[in-house]
């Protein structure tokens, strides 16, 4: 199984970071990989399925996107969300996880990355890694950026 896989460290504390993930009804404010989700905050729970727009490009918007969520575990600041397994794209199911680990320098080691399973997974991981990759590269600066923005808030 391959990945496309992007860490970056951020100076705030794993809990912090992981709000600003849950928190889907602000992503349009700040998020650049995913502008738009009929997902809402108080209703992010394991199973809830729900539509998304996300950047595959600079160019592509793959819009209504079934998704659902796969594994939330508010605890240890891990979530996962995919393909909807009722009416996603058949041929093909992904598994995007999000993982916020304390840092032994203070605060959060960020890991986002997403692998692709089914006949049709390979080739999406050939056609999309390098695209996916720089899209993931730009929500984990942005993550960041809205993180420390609301820190400064405090």
């Amino acid at each position: 199984m391959k990945r496309i896989r992007v860490t970056r460290h951020i100076a705030a504390p794993p809990e912090a970071v992981f709000d600003v993930i849950l928190d889907v009804d602000r992503y349009p404010e700040w998020n650049p990989f995913t502008p738009r989700t009929t997902a809402r905050t108080d209703e992010m729970a394991v199973g809830k399925e729900f539509d998304l727009d996300c950047w595959m490009t600079d160019t592509q918007l793959l819009e209504g996107e079934r998704e659902v969520v796969l594994a939330l575990d508010r605890e240890r600041y891990h979530f996962c969300m995919g393909t909807s397994r009722t009416r996603g794209r058949p041929g093909i199911k992904s598994f995007r996880w999000q993982k916020c680990e304390p840092s032994p320098g203070g605060g959060t080691d960020f890991e986002n990355y997403e692998s692709f399973h089914g006949p049709l997974g390979p080739l999406v991981y050939l056609l999309f890694r390098k695209r996916l990759k720089r899209g993931f590269e730009k929500y984990c600066v942005a993550l960041e950026a809205r993180v420390l923005e609301l820190n400064r808030r405090l």
